[in-house]
């Protein structure tokens, strides 16, 4: 099994959340990566922790991570991927979820009742 942190429909949301126009490359790379099936349709969306410590990196406030999360949601939707949620709480536990419900999806057994559609990636 394979996890990635992040994946051209992260950056997709970005760009719209910053309000950049979504360029061709990009377009065209998520043409490609839905065409080949490069990422399962099921993605682990990992909710926020409650805060947002801005750094030097991460200038952004905790309400403009909530729009962001949102977006970012929508956009992985849009695309027709699966959002499986990961909620906040102990990272033991979190992991426990995405291992458990990675094996699930492995055994062609689908996603445990824990997940909740309606409610963040990112692997």
């Amino acid at each position: 099994m394979r996890f990635f942190d992040r994946s051209p429909v992260c950056t997709h949301a970005l760009s719209t959340y910053a309000g950049h126009p979504v360029p061709p490359a990009l377009t065209a790379e998520i043409e490609r990566i839905t065409r080949e099936r490069v990422y399962d349709r099921h993605v682990f969306f990992v909710r926020n922790l409650g805060f947002c410590e801005p750094t030097d990196a991460r200038r952004i406030s905790f309400e403009e991570s909530l729009e962001f999360e949102r977006l970012h949601e929508e956009t992985y939707r849009a695309f027709g991927y699966h959002l499986i949620d990961v909620p906040a709480g102990p990272p033991d536990e979190r992991i426990a979820l995405v291992e458990e419900t990675a094996y699930r999806l492995a055994d062609g057994a689908g996603c445990p009742a824990r997940s909740q559609p309606s409610s963040r990636v990112l692997f």
